[in-house]
């Protein structure tokens, strides 16, 4: 079980209810599509030991990650 990074509820990696998202090479799992929604916007927000150096200038349009695995 993962815990999803929003709303902290656990969340089955094999079939995620919220879908999954990769975001600088770690997988994110959510119990729900307003929690990836929610992951989106400000993932930095949610996971900021991974964000830790891409600051406001990341631009998620410019990179390879995968926003949907």
């Amino acid at each position: 079980m993962a815990a999803d990074p929003v709303c902290k509820k656990e969340v089955d990696e094999k079939a995620p209810p919220g879908g999954k998202v990769n975001f600088w090479g770690k997988v994110f799992y959510f119990c729900s599509e307003e929690c990836r929604k929610a992951f989106r916007r400000r993932p930095q927000d949610y996971a900021p030991e991974i964000a830790a150096g891409r600051g406001p200038e990341y631009d998620k349009s410019k990179t390879n990650e995968s926003w949907r695995v």
